[in-house]
């Protein structure tokens, strides 16, 4: 990010420095980058604390410590920003997976992805999207922007696994999607169920299932 300072000096007797004072000036840009992440940023945590009925935009611009009509600015619709949290948090989970596998996660069994994907889906930023996708069942001006971003989030994530198995992508496709959502299914019912430590065993369950399935296995499957 590029930054323009400008430093004032104040001097006293015999040019002594008595402060200086450092202006940052922001380009147009810049500045509008930041309202955007900000108005996306104020909607997962208003999605996460309260869930997307009470998402409105006044809601979210009084989060952002914005007007509300930064959104209309920013954004055209309520659903566009909708749709941009979705591709904002997948960039945000990209790179917790990058974090978990510096720190030792073998990407190469199945059982460590859902692993990985429970953890993650499970933070505000994935319970966000859980909300997102709801909603966008019985709203068909989100739906026409979320299924389009949901579907490309889903090709590069088909693709950052295939580039562990050479040649595999369309066969990885269905091994992804069953992973992702059956995730994404658990960490709802966690929120839902009046036990939520029985959810948690059925993560484990899955898991060891999972431990007898080699990745290489489900990319000898054909359906």
């Amino acid at each position: 990010m590029s930054v323009v300072r400008r430093a004032k000096a104040l001097t006293g007797p015999k040019g002594m420095i008595l402060s200086t004072k450092v202006r940052e000036r922001r380009t147009q840009a810049e500045r509008t980058e930041e309202t955007r992440s900000a108005l996306i940023e104020a909607a997962i945590k208003v999605l996460h604390k309260s869930g997307y009925n009470a998402a409105t935009n006044a809601e979210i611009a009084g989060e952002a410590g914005v007007s509300r009509g930064s959104i209309i600015y920013h954004f055209n619709t309520r659903a566009k920003l909708m749709s941009e949290v979705i591709y904002y948090v997948y960039e945000y989970e990209q790179q917790q997976y990058a974090t978990l596998e510096k720190q030792g996660l073998d990407l190469t069994k199945p059982q460590n992805w859902l692993d990985m994907m429970w953890k993650v889906f499970s933070q505000p930023p994935g319970m966000a999207v859980i909300e997102i996708l709801q909603a966008s069942r019985s709203d068909p001006e989100l739906a026409e922007l979320v299924g389009p971003m949901q579907d490309k989030v889903e090709q590069l994530s088909i693709e950052a696994v295939a580039k562990r198995f050479p040649g595999s992508e369309d066969r990885m496709r269905p091994a992804i999607r069953l992973l992702v959502w059956a995730a994404r299914g658990l960490v709802l019912a966690k929120a839902l169920v009046s036990d939520p430590t029985e959810t948690e065993r059925a993560v484990l369950l899955f898991e060891q299932i999972l431990e007898r399935w080699p990745a290489e296995h489900w990319i000898s499957l054909k359906v």
